[in-house]
């Protein structure tokens, strides 16, 4: 397989088993609830612990790189959210369901990294705004096959059942990067990938950890709504079935809004007009859910104009760093992904518990989304400044 866009294929539909497995557990969080007792806190650390391998494990990850091919790292990780799902379905305790969470997180942090370096490995130079908004949106590709099969199958058979159709989608994602992902051929100038480097420099740390906190607060803002918006709009007055259903079409919206904002981006150079409007209805989206004025309207504006910039934002990280030092550098900036993203959902069912309404919660997300914008026009001041030897 040596067609990039068919690379690119590859890569969107195993990537969208991480989002599949990551929202099972919103998906079904009823269910647990009922079922099992969780607490709103209980369920958000469940939805963290997916996240948190990575605050440790993202740095070394990106040293892998120099030993280990890409495509076998990832072929890893999503075996480890194979067996972190196997280990959620057969719990019915915190504690062991916690444990499997965290596998599957071990599993995230190693296909993170690692996808992204693909994705720019072959697009270097090239559409690598539309390449990476393509490949990002396969995330909330995920969630939104979750958000409208798990709670029917939950329903209908058990929560068990929709845990198990995630980790089954992870399994045959794994076998299929192992046998049919080949490395980039390119030898044009912006693609050629030089040996691999341990190290950044001064101007690449900084370059690289403003670009990440921008993505890092976007993501955890993002993983807010994911959380806390079917409550949300059921606190709005709006039917479970309803709400969730509703969530599950801005997730759907969210796809069409990152490929939307990333190929007007590459196509009009208007970057920074994509990232203000969306910032600004993101935020506000995200503040009026819960108050009940048109929540609906409110909710399906956030996935359509809220999340466009999300290509535009990542896209940064190819050009905070050299290619002969991107292993180690998608490392970095995967830790600071990990470490601003991980304890959001947490915060936010602590927030939700303290408060008694997803109000709070939502507000929460509202800020974190707010920062991501900051830290963006933050990185376009230094970024003149940073050049790659």
């Amino acid at each position: 397989m040596k067609n990039r866009w068919a690379i690119l294929f590859l890569l969107f539909i195993s990537r969208l088993g991480m989002g599949f497995q990551f929202q099972s557990i919103s998906s079904v969080g009823d269910h647990l609830s009922s079922e099992l007792g969780f607490s709103q806190t209980e369920i958000g650390a469940l939805i963290g612990f997916f996240i948190f391998p990575g605050i440790i494990l993202a740095f070394p990850s990106g040293w892998l790189g120099r030993w280990v091919k890409d495509k076998l790292l990832v072929a890893a990780g999503l075996l480890f959210l194979f067996v972190g799902g196997l280990i959620v379905l057969l719990s019915d305790d915190f504690v062991f369901m916690g444990i499997g969470r965290t596998i599957s997180g071990l599993g995230f942090v190693l296909a993170t990294v690692y996808f992204t370096k693909m994705a720019i490995d072959w697009f270097q130079g090239r559409e690598l705004s539309t390449a990476l908004g393509i490949l990002i949106v396969s995330f909330p590709g995920g969630v939104a096959l979750s958000q409208l099969t798990h709670p029917p199958i939950a329903v209908n058979f058990s929560w068990q059942w929709a845990i198990f159709t995630t980790s089954i989608f992870c399994l045959i994602a794994a076998f299929a990067i192992a046998m049919l992902y080949q490395t980039s051929g390119e030898k044009t100038p912006e693609n050629r990938i030089k040996p691999q480097e341990s190290n950044l420099t001064k101007q690449e740390w900084i370059g690289t950890s403003v670009a990440a906190w921008s993505w890092s607060f976007y993501n955890a803002g993002y993983l807010i709504f994911l959380s806390f918006s079917v409550r949300a709009l059921e606190e709005a007055g709006l039917a479970s079935s309803q709400a969730a259903n509703t969530a599950g079409l801005a997730s759907l919206l969210v796809m069409i809004a990152i490929l939307s904002g990333a190929i007007l981006s590459d196509k009009f150079k208007i970057s920074r007009s994509v990232i203000l409007l969306s910032s600004a209805v993101g935020t506000l989206s995200l503040l009026s859910i819960p108050l009940g004025y048109l929540p609906v309207v409110s909710c399906l504006l956030f996935g359509l104009i809220g999340m466009a910039s999300g290509g535009i934002i990542i896209a940064l990280s190819g050009q905070s760093m050299a290619p002969q030092r991107r292993a180690y550098g998608m490392g970095v900036y995967q830790t600071w992904f990990f470490m601003i993203s991980a304890p959001a959902p947490l915060v936010g069912g602590w927030l939700y518990d303290i408060t008694g309404t997803a109000s709070a919660a939502m507000s929460f997300g509202a800020l974190l989304f707010l920062m991501s914008a900051i830290f963006y026009f933050t990185f376009l001041k230094i970024k003149s400044s940073t050049q790659y030897t």
